[in-house]
């Protein structure tokens, strides 16, 4: 099997492609983080409150 050497890129504008599209990327990724960490803090607040619920409701009966 032959491996392909590298070739560089010729294009000028590729390096400014690359940068907006790292840029765009980020963003991406920031949302989804911050969404998931919202949705976490849901979870967190949901498990506390059965968890209190279950120990309130073995200690009652």
């Amino acid at each position: 099997m032959v491996k392909r050497a590298y070739q560089p890129l010729n294009d000028p504008q590729a390096g400014d492609k690359l940068k907006q599209f790292r840029q765009d990327l980020n963003k991406e990724l920031e949302h989804a983080i911050e969404g998931h960490e919202f949705k976490m803090v849901y979870i967190g607040i949901a498990t506390l409150i059965a968890f209190a619920l279950v120990i309130y409701l073995a200690w009652k009966y």
